[in-house]
């Protein structure tokens, strides 16, 4: 195992410096790109469950590419290749017949492994020479994914649920404008928390500087944050771009204990964008669980009579707003994307002077730059395996 702590950060950013890293792109996710061919080799999150009725079709952009997501009436989502095969009229202009779906341009109609089965206007047997491309599907903890890359899909689930009682709440999702190693790397940074997150105290327990610690694991890297009482915060980062943690409530949403367990999904949609897909583990049953719903129920209305956060941290941005005023139902969630798409789409890391608290970016860099570097140069990249449902996070407070 790799391992960075306080005492070696001066070492490993020595080593990244003497690296030739900079010609290894870590940012850029496109067809053919070292990152976009190792993030399609993982499972990716690409929608909210609910968010997709029966007999519904959307398209999708994912990793630079666009695509047809629908759900047929069996309840099955499915993905497949953005435009027809006949003229590239959009897919989802169409409809949804059974598993098939009917382009709306001239009729022709695809099943779900993408082979054409009807054309109203062509001879018998012309459909049986023209497919499309499909991708795997599966849903888990209220989101939809995909896998993208050549050959068979890794194991599924990408990663163990929560091992306690309880149910899944299924965040709002977020459009982020900036690129999606931002946001993973913030997770990575939990001193941010004690400033970003001040104002308004949604996170007022974390409030003690902690010492930054990380160590790769087969299936990611755990970061751990040692506090002044000698409490240790376990946070697990899974390959290629999915953190678990133990969080404070949403804003009004707080009981007795209170602190859920999240899996943050940070999804490329492409190089400058990338979405937000958040599955909440609340470990409430029965009267308090429905408790919960009723207030959880009463916040989103609340949210939605409010500013979409985005829009607020964009205005805090362009210094619409002083950042120490803003309240919002979403509080952290502004702050967030301010912070983050605040640094650009692409920050500019070669500007940038990271210290102790930055062990676990470090450590994610090096073995981010390791991984593309081999697919750059056409080595076998590490094989990474399924987490254990031993390894949990721990709040640490």
């Amino acid at each position: 195992m790799s391992i960075i702590d306080a005492d070696r950060v001066d070492e490993a950013r020595s080593e990244a410096a003497r690296s030739p890293r900079a010609e290894i792109d870590i940012v850029r996710t496109g067809p053919g790109t070292p990152g976009g061919r190792f993030l399609r080799r993982f499972w990716t999150a690409i929608h909210r469950s609910e968010d997709l009725a029966k007999g519904q079709a959307k398209p999708i952009r994912i990793l630079c590419e666009d695509f047809t997501l629908y759900r047929g009436e069996s309840g099955i989502a499915r993905v497949i290749d953005q435009r027809c095969p006949h003229r590239g009229a959009l897919l989802h202009l169409g409809w949804i017949e059974g598993e098939d779906i009917r382009c709306v341009y001239h009729g022709w109609k695809f099943d779900c492994t993408g082979q054409c089965v009807e054309q109203p206007a062509e001879e018998a047997g012309f459909a049986r020479k023209v497919s499309l491309r499909t991708y795997p599907t599966r849903e888990y903890l209220g989101q939809i994914f995909a896998y993208f890359g050549e050959g068979e899909p890794p194991p599924f689930p990408p990663y163990p649920g929560p091992q306690t009682e309880g149910f899944i709440d299924v965040w709002n999702p977020e459009t982020v404008p900036c690129n999606y190693l931002q946001s993973f790397e913030n997770t990575m940074d939990e001193v941010h928390v004690a400033f970003v997150h001040r104002p308004g105290g949604s996170h007022a327990k974390i409030f003690d500087l902690p010492i930054i610690t990380a160590e790769e694991t087969d299936w990611g890297m755990i970061r751990y944050g040692t506090r002044q009482n000698g409490k240790v915060r376990v946070t697990l980062h899974y390959a290629p771009s999915t953190v678990r943690v133990i969080v404070p409530p949403l804003v009004g949403m707080e009981w007795q204990g209170g602190w859920v367990e999240i899996f943050f999904n940070l999804t490329p949609i492409d190089d400058e964008n990338h979405l937000w897909l958040v599955s909440a583990h609340v470990p409430l049953t029965g009267a308090m669980a429905d408790a919960y719903r009723v207030k959880r129920a009463e916040y989103s209305r609340k949210v939605a009579a409010t500013a979409p956060a985005l829009q607020v941290a964009l205005e805090l941005i362009a210094g619409k707003h002083r950042y120490a005023d803003v309240r919002h139902p979403d509080l952290a969630v502004v702050q967030d994307i301010a912070t983050q798409a605040g640094q650009g789409r692409f920050t500019d890391r070669s500007k940038e002077h990271l210290g102790r608290s930055d062990a676990g970016i470090i450590l994610w860099r090096k073995i981010l730059t390791r991984e593309l570097r081999a697919i750059a140069e056409g080595r076998e990249p590490k094989r990474w395996t399924p987490a254990p449902a031993s390894v949990v996070p721990v709040p640490g407070f």
